[in-house]
């Protein structure tokens, strides 16, 4: 397996796991201090795994993954705690505009290997644009976050992360199995 594609793989698997208890806890089907431990763990892992693609030269890659987990940090604090989520909003609409760059910087560095990352970027872009109007502004759009979540979680990173894991997939061109 690809060092860079199997980070990569655990990376979007491990948040996709995230996306989807935030969606079910959004909808009020679980509660929010356990999702909220989940939060702070899989920041802490892919805080790790970021350092580790930066150890093998992506740094591009550090800094998104990075921007994850600092969100995932004030998810767990606002689930364990229960601060209000308004600076997560806000922090929600940097993440939109860095979304929405990355979406733009994998189509030019990569081209065509880099169209379905690019397509992830601005699902998320989305995902986190919604999130800024429901926690910064109010907005009463939660049970559609929590749905955009959910689907999210399963097409834009539960199903890549997958075939990263099992070199179904190889976006960037390394050899699997090597």
């Amino acid at each position: 397996m690809v060092p860079v594609e199997a980070l990569l793989g655990l990376v979007l698997l491990l948040v996709g796991a995230v996306f989807f208890c935030n969606g079910m806890t959004l909808l009020g089907k679980t509660g929010a201090k356990e999702v909220g431990v989940l939060n702070f763990a899989v920041g802490v892992i892919i805080s790790i795994a970021a350092w580790q693609l930066h150890g093998l030269g992506v740094t591009s890659a550090t800094a998104l993954v990075s921007m994850f987990a600092l969100i995932y940090f004030m998810v767990a604090g606002i689930f364990v705690f229960g601060h209000d989520a308004k600076g997560l909003g806000w922090c929600c609409l940097f993440g939109t505009a860095a979304f929405l760059w990355y979406a733009y910087f994998f189509v030019d560095v990569f081209g065509d290997a880099g169209t379905f990352f690019a397509i992830f970027c601005v699902a998320w872009a989305v995902l986190t644009l919604l999130a800024f109007a429901v926690f910064a502004l109010g907005k009463t759009m939660a049970t559609a976050l929590a749905w955009l979540f959910i689907i999210e979680s399963i097409l834009t990173l539960l199903i890549p992360g997958m075939l990263l894991l099992t070199d179904g997939w190889n976006p960037f061109g390394g050899v699997p199995g090597g």
